[in-house]
């Protein structure tokens, strides 16, 4: 009997650590998907700034282009 001491051990340390990590992860995880949600609206920010940037620089390319071949 004495020799199943230390598995008995090992199992109420295995709970008692479970449990802890139970208590522990909601927050960690809560915290993990909120700094991703923050990176996802930075990069949808980012790209549509990018976005509105190209289609800005290219409706003013055509309007010099389309003047410059209506004066010729």
């Amino acid at each position: 009997m004495k020799y199943l001491a230390p598995a008995a051990l090992t199992g109420i340390v295995g709970v008692i650590l479970w449990k802890i990590l139970e208590i522990l992860m909601a927050p960690i995880v809560a915290w993990i998907l909120g700094v991703l949600a923050v990176g996802l609206k930075i990069g949808l920010a980012l790209a549509l700034t990018t976005a509105a940037f190209y289609a800005v620089r290219r409706v003013m390319r055509d309007r010099t282009d389309g003047d410059s071949g209506a004066a010729q």
